[in-house]
């Protein structure tokens, strides 16, 4: 007997970009990439620091990133 099970995380494209407009990696981390979203929230931090337009060139690629890109890992598969 074969028995497959998949679960995985669905998520919203326009929740996700939204939370990441409100702070840089929110939607990745809604997305469930912990990893991305610290790095997100550090890179676009420092490019605002740094100077305002490379902040707001980061800024739109990070949404763009948690708009269209997948969701994490959290995908489980079971087969017996």
């Amino acid at each position: 007997m074969n028995i497959e099970a998949i679960r995985e995380r669905r998520f919203n494209p326009l929740v996700a970009g939204v939370l990441s407009v409100l702070i840089p990696g929110l939607g990745q981390l809604y997305k469930g990439q912990l990893i991305r979203a610290l790095v997100w929230f550090c890179v676009v931090g420092i490019g605002y620091f740094l100077l305002v337009v490379p902040g707001i060139i980061l800024h739109v690629l990070c949404v763009a990133g948690a708009a269209f890109g997948d969701a994490g890992s959290d995908r489980v598969r079971l087969i017996r």
